[in-house]
């Protein structure tokens, strides 16, 4: 697809949806999204950071807030899909803009826009607070500056679990494949389907340093340790 097609595509979800969606996955980065097109009616665009886990469940955040601001709610409200899934708006830092909205940037042609970041009340740790300017050595975002430098394939990934992201110790680790590492805060048959996650090895190395080891296993080596001052110990 060309980059006019590109713009021509957003366009039409625009005036099919009232705003489009951009997904922006891979490489070592959280995932992230943004809309297109709510500017022309709301005056700012979305975004949402890390922390989730498919793309269905953003275009329901997408979708609900699109309605719940449709019925006059304003961005010191905050959100609700279920019980369990509450969220509120936070201003972007233009700086977070520049490097992750350049859709919006190159549908409008403009130098200026305003975003706010769809925050979980309950964030995992790769889901920045974007009021603040964005850090260049930020141990999650830093990639969106630097090349890879890791000594582990471009595209690897953790399976993991969601206390991990939210800060619990990981306290075992396996080599699956190449690319492919295993961690979880408790044993990994006690880990709820729903409450697992995949996300860049990057992501896991920012959010705990102590993990460096990891990559050194070979494929099909575990380890574990009671907790993050404590020594790895082979399985």
């Amino acid at each position: 697809m060309t980059k006019a097609e590109f713009l021509d595509l957003i366009g039409k979800n625009i005036d099919k949806n009232g705003y489009h969606i951009t997904y922006v996955n891979g490489g070592q980065n959280p995932n992230f999204s943004y809309s297109i097109g709510l500017s022309e009616r709301f005056g700012f665009e979305l975004i949402i950071a890390g922390g989730f886990n498919s793309i269905k469940e953003n275009e329901l955040i997408f979708e609900h807030l699109y309605q719940n601001l449709q019925s006059g709610s304003t961005v010191n409200s905050r959100f609700s899909l279920s019980d369990n899934d509450i969220f509120y708006l936070g201003t972007v830092d233009s700086s977070w803009g520049e490097k992750l909205m350049l859709g919006v940037y190159d549908y409008y042609r403009v130098v200026e826009i305003t975003a706010y970041q769809i925050i979980p009340i309950k964030r995992t740790l790769d889901t920045p607070i974007m009021s603040n300017p964005i850090m260049s050595d930020d141990p999650i975002w830093k990639w969106l500056y630097m090349d890879w430098n890791i000594d582990a394939p471009e595209n690897s990934y953790v399976i993991t679990d969601l206390n991990a992201l939210k800060g619990k110790t990981i306290t075992e680790v396996a080599k699956w494949e190449e690319d492919v590492w295993e961690m979880f805060s408790e044993p990994g048959p006690d880990v709820e389907k729903e409450d697992i996650r995949i996300v860049p090895l990057g992501t896991i190395l920012g959010i705990d340093a102590t993990l460096k080891p990891i990559l050194n296993l070979h494929i099909g080596q575990g380890l574990w340790r009671d907790n993050k001052d404590s020594s790895w110990q082979d399985w």
